[in-house]
């Protein structure tokens, strides 16, 4: 019964053709691994399926933005689960994107005749890398405003028309309303149609070339009649090929499969991101960025003041350069990792500078990441009830994000215990709710309650009479004197920002 409905299914709409060349066709027999494509595609389809549901509630204004994020997190119905679900296929969709890239490398997945592949898969690299970095702007949060700075400095550096493409980019002469509906529109409308389109066509060229078989990467290839031939060869072998489904379809989604379930376990374990306090469009924010961009802010933070600012807009220019061009540059017929060590070579040390630098901005004493700990009582000191409340909102509001209090916390900015002299709460109130102006510490103007003020000034007033076991580090320009995320002589990693003003 099932296979006559099926029969009169497939050609009544025409879909015997398609099986042929797709499910129902044999290909060369292919490792597991290659399945990252099956996962790249099963992710994608998720980040599709969770937006859709958020747009149903999201509203992309400013004044609602963080609103609508926030009910969907806190009191829709698995509103939590559901933005868990696209934050972490996110992320994992940019880990995917870049193991399919350096596996393709590896193997030279970009040589004849898949030149074409190779450069739709470029854009669809770079689609979704504004797919992921748009994609967070519209919490609306401080991490969304630092964000949004950092890349309108990138535009502003771009030669001759840098400033026409910021006022573009923003909607006007300031960051206002309409940046946040374009970025909406970028995020939900443009880049996902351009990527349909370009994914429909790599797919297309997927099952036209095919993909790179074990016998290419054993013996060289110098032309794509040669490669066809070979592929041919395989695909029609008993003991090489195989039928697509359900061979080669089982071992992809087991791939696929396998990486969604890190997915969900993530979401339910884990949960979405944080959000953080509502943006502002005119004070300083915390200079904190999503953990797969972790890698790119510590290299800049890392680079010299002068050459930062123009490495964030040429990195991306020159990446994309180099990978169009390399399908044309290296026409070598060696294919394969036994055959190209230098590819070895090179993948080993991008995976290493990738894995480095995010461990090192993780661990940097300059992350400027709030903290919810708040700072420990040395021994032997009994705060008031007041200033115990003040202990927990000096956490609650991201102070010990930068300053360390008698020698506990982060060595970002001066030890509030260890000043070169003490502060009068006068001089602390006026610095806490409007910094000077060379100082990138948030001003907390209107961000804090007069009562939560006060409790945080019996905090910070008593922490001056903790015991003192150093000298002062960094008496000038008063307890704040260094910028939060900042470290002595370099720009915080993911503040590209204050590198290039």
């Amino acid at each position: 019964m099932l296979s006559r409905a099926w029969t009169w299914v497939t050609d009544r709409f025409g879909l015997t053709p398609i099986w042929e060349v797709t499910l129902g066709r044999r290909v060369p027999k292919t490792p597991w691994y290659f399945g990252d494509g099956a996962a790249l595609l099963l992710l994608f389809t998720v980040l599709v399926a969770t937006g859709a549901v958020m747009t149903l509630t999201y509203a992309p204004s400013p004044d609602a933005a963080y609103l609508s994020v926030r009910h969907i997190t806190e009191e829709q119905p698995l509103g939590w689960l559901v933005r868990a679900l696209h934050y972490w296929a996110a992320g994992f969709m940019v880990v995917m994107l870049v193991w399919h890239v350096l596996r393709q490398l590896l193997v030279a997945g970009y040589k004849s005749p898949r030149e074409g592949t190779w450069l739709v898969g470029v854009l669809i690299f770079f689609g979704i890398v504004v797919m992921s970095f748009t994609g967070y702007l519209l919490r609306w949060d401080e991490r969304a405003i630092h964000a949004v700075r950092v890349s309108l400095h990138m535009f502003h550096r771009v030669p001759v028309i840098g400033d026409a493409l910021v006022v573009f980019v923003q909607g006007g002469e300031e960051a206002g309303s309409r940046l946040l509906t374009r970025l909406y529109s970028v995020h939900v409308i443009f880049t996902p149609l351009l990527l349909y389109g370009l994914l429909g066509l790599h797919l297309y060229l997927v099952l036209f070339q095919g993909t790179t078989t074990p016998r290419e990467r054993e013996e060289p290839v110098a032309t794509a009649e040669e490669q066809r031939a070979l592929y041919k060869a395989q695909k029609d072998s008993e003991a090489l090929g195989e039928p697509f489904f359900p061979d080669t379809a089982f071992q992809s989604g087991v791939m696929a499969f396998t990486v969604l379930a890190l997915v969900v376990g993530l979401a339910v374990g884990v949960g979405p991101a944080p959000l953080y306090p509502h943006a502002n469009l005119v004070e300083p924010s915390f200079p904190v960025e999503e953990w797969w961009f972790w890698w790119y802010s510590a290299l800049i933070a890392l680079l010299p003041p002068a050459v930062a600012p123009w490495f964030v807009v040429a990195f991306p220019v020159a990446l994309f350069v180099a990978m169009v061009a390399l399908p044309f540059v290296d026409r070598s017929p060696a294919r394969g990792m036994r055959r190209r060590p230098f590819a070895v070579v090179f993948v080993i040390a991008v995976v290493a500078a990738l894995a480095g630098l995010s461990g090192l901005r993780l661990r940097s004493p300059w992350t400027a990441w709030p903290d919810p700990a708040p700072p420990p009582v040395p021994a032997g000191v009994v705060l008031s009830p007041e200033a115990e409340e003040g202990r927990h909102l000096f956490a609650r509001f991201g102070c010990n994000s930068c300053h360390a209090v008698a020698g506990q916390g982060r060595q970002v900015a001066v030890d509030l215990a260890r000043t070169e002299r003490r502060w009068s709460r006068d001089e602390y109130r006026r610095f806490i709710l409007k910094p000077p102006d060379d100082v990138a510490m948030p001003r907390y103007r209107g961000r804090l309650t007069e009562g939560e003020l006060e409790r945080l000034l019996d905090y910070v007033h008593a922490a001056q009479t903790f015991p003192r076991q150093a000298r002062p580090e960094r008496p000038a320009g008063g307890p704040f004197n260094r910028p939060p995320g900042a470290g002595p002589e370099r720009p915080a990693p993911g503040a590209a920002e204050e590198a290039s003003k």
